[in-house]
């Protein structure tokens, strides 16, 4: 018998994953430009990123949250 897990999750983002990269030619340098095009785009109608600074201060943040709820736990 077969152990192995299946996520159609997984299954969905690679098959997607993998039409992207034929509709370029398997080129990945080209799938790369057009993910950057559409980023610039998405910008120009009001997205918004986050930071490399504000993602590590959500990190951060998180990080301290969870030892936090730990000393809680540990002074119950």
């Amino acid at each position: 018998m077969d152990n192995v897990f299946y996520d159609p999750i997984v299954a969905e983002v690679r098959k997607n994953r993998e039409e992207l990269l034929a509709d370029f030619g398997g080129d990945m340098k080209k799938l790369d430009e057009h993910i950057e095009a559409k980023k610039v785009m998405r910008k120009a109608a009001g997205v918004r990123y986050e930071t490399e600074a504000e993602r590590e201060a959500r990190f951060a943040w998180n990080r301290q949250q969870r030892a936090a709820d730990e000393r809680r736990a540990a002074s119950l």
